[in-house]
């Protein structure tokens, strides 16, 4: 495998539409104790032969296994154990996939062919499965060795990228690399996408991550269209976690960004011309946040030129313009129109202003004869 920088520029056009996402299976493990352990370690037989250095009446492992369709994605914690992976279980298992390893809490070191390394907390590694390895994975004192990893079918990459990635075993991505904080991000959020809702933009979050992949093996040869609308999906969506994370702060602006990402600049900007510009996006969010405010009646003393100051405005007429332009009314009147709802139809406010579009539209009706919304 090539070490290479991982750039999100290319065409931003959408390929053709995609295929409905798969049915997600999970699989939740659960194990404890000297049995458990003789589980695990039958259950992983075809894989990798399964040691541990402690007392096996200490170990623990707690597991969630989910089968995407065209990958499989696992969040497994687990004692301090060592994984051997030998040319039988190899030639045994036909396992010919890549896999991405983000260590979240664990030290592990790993080893394959003349290759070895070892990885901090934060730390990824990108693996070839038809390669021989040993990996261990030692827990931390208090608590244990947590590391999702997602495999993905060498088939899958090989549309992606115009020929092989190399001869190397793996590839180690330091932490503090754009490409590892977009990987751990990426791979995290899906965790956090399947567990509240399994159906969700499944092969969306598929399709992101190979092309992150591509970008990433491809070095300076190009990649496919599809691996790089991927690419600069998942970059942008990370750099929108990265606004929502900093939404309140007064500091949230494009070096901010820059320096929590690890992007360039230029390739922030680029991103951002989808949403018109990084500017624009922070400031719909903060209006969206403002109207938010406004529809649920949080703060019913809180003074319009209070909330505009709060939401990074100079001054309440700049706020007022904002807003009218963003919801097509003025935000006075949308918590007149809140309130009246409220005291009417609590329950039914409820209902309709967990979806924000819903909700707009529900205070338009109520203001019959308020100006439509260019919001949607």
């Amino acid at each position: 495998m090539t070490r290479a920088s991982a750039s999100p520029e290319g065409p931003s056009s959408r390929a053709a539409p995609r295929r409905e996402p798969p049915s997600v299976t999970t699989l939740t493990i659960d194990l404890d104790g000297t049995v458990g352990f003789k589980a695990y370690r039958e259950h992983i037989a075809e894989t990798s032969d399964l040691s541990i250095a402690r007392d096996e009446r200490r170990f623990r492992l707690r597991a969630r296994v989910h089968h995407l369709g065209r990958a499989v994605l696992t969040d497994v914690r687990t004692s301090s154990v060592a994984y051997t992976r030998s040319a039988r279980h190899v030639a045994r298992a036909a396992y010919d996939h890549y896999q991405i390893v983000v260590n979240r809490t664990a030290n592990i070191h790993y080893e394959s062919g003349r290759q070895s390394a070892t990885l901090r907390p934060g730390d990824i590694i990108i693996l070839d499965s038809a390669r021989t390895s040993m990996a261990y994975m030692r827990a931390p004192d208090r608590g244990l060795a947590r590391a999702p990893a997602i495999f993905v079918p060498r088939a899958v990459m090989a549309t992606l990228l115009p020929s092989s990635i190399g001869d190397e075993h793996f590839l180690a991505l330091q932490r503090e690399q754009p490409q590892a904080r977009l990987l751990a991000d990426h791979v995290c959020q899906m965790l956090k996408t399947i567990d509240a809702n399994p159906a969700a933009e499944v092969t969306a979050a598929v399709q992101d991550l190979t092309g992150m992949l591509a970008g990433i093996f491809g070095g300076g040869r190009e990649i496919s269209p599809v691996a790089r609308q991927g690419l600069r999906r998942a970059a942008l969506d990370a750099l929108k976690r990265l606004v929502e994370r900093y939404i309140d702060s007064p500091v949230l602006s494009a070096d901010l960004i820059c320096a929590r990402s690890g992007w360039s600049r230029s390739s922030v900007y680029r991103l951002f011309e989808v949403e018109g510009g990084l500017a624009r996006y922070i400031r719909q969010r903060h209006l969206l946040y403002a109207f938010r405010e406004l529809m649920s009646g949080r703060y019913p003393g809180r003074r319009i030129v209070d909330l505009a100051l709060a939401h990074q405005f100079s001054s309440e007429a700049s706020f007022n313009r904002a807003f009218r332009r963003a919801f097509g009314i003025p935000p006075g009147e949308v918590r007149e129109l809140a309130a009246r709802s409220r005291a009417e139809t609590p329950a039914g406010l409820r209902t309709r202003a967990s979806d924000d579009a819903e909700a707009l539209h529900w205070i338009m009706l109520l203001g019959a004869g308020t100006a439509s919304s260019s919001w949607g």
